[in-house]
């Protein structure tokens, strides 16, 4: 799969990463809330745990090496002028990936209490889960990911502590599921067990 995307999107930057503890961040808005700049306003992904920003956890006490694609603006081009495809924040993956590998897709948004989160204007649970399948179906119509392969997605708000996923989704996993072979959760972290085995956990 890196193979896949180094070849077909070339401007990506594809880290190698096997902590026991890593640490999905979004600094992109990070300047606007403290007057600074801090790992360029990108998507990073970290081995130590930073209380100036929260993030998405992954214990991966098994140290399994996986692969870290970061997407900056504009990461998946569209051939049509003027045209943004919608996308999420990152990809993971094992990086002896095979037909049996998981693969990780996360979307995070910042939001500072539940009932921001929740804002029916703000229309998080849509736009969140939106860029998950956009992003998953943009990688299969390039022949990134195969197009029957199940894949996992995480929705998150790392600023909230409290359970959030029977909130979000309101029984539409098994939907999502189905019509687009995302396993799709509302958390802030997940396990990873080994190449083959990933488990999205609950709050």
């Amino acid at each position: 799969m890196r193979l896949k995307i180094s070849e077909k999107l070339e401007h990506h930057i594809i880290t190698n990463h096997s902590d026991e503890n890593l640490y999905v961040a979004d600094y992109k808005h990070y300047e606007n809330h403290y007057g600074l700049e801090k790992n360029e306003g990108k998507v990073v992904i970290l081995n130590t745990f930073q209380d100036d920003w929260k993030s998405v956890h992954l214990s991966n006490e098994n140290q399994v090496d996986i692969c870290f694609d970061g997407f900056e603006d504009n990461a998946l081009p569209s051939e049509a002028a003027g045209i943004q495809n919608s996308q999420c924040e990152c990809v993971l993956f094992p990086n002896n990936f095979n037909a049996n590998s998981w693969i990780l897709f996360i979307e995070t948004k910042y939001s500072a209490s539940f009932e921001n989160a929740f804002r029916k204007e703000n229309n998080y649970p849509h736009s969140m889960t939106n860029q998950i399948i956009e992003t998953v179906k943009y990688l299969r119509e390039k022949d990134i990911i195969p197009a029957e392969k199940k894949v996992h997605a995480i929705v998150s708000f790392p600023n909230l502590a409290e359970e959030f996923n029977s909130y979000f989704f309101q029984g539409k996993e098994i939907e999502i599921l189905k019509e687009h072979k995302i396993l799709i959760r509302a958390t802030n972290s997940a396990l990873i067990k080994s190449e083959k085995r990933i488990t999205l956990k609950s709050i």
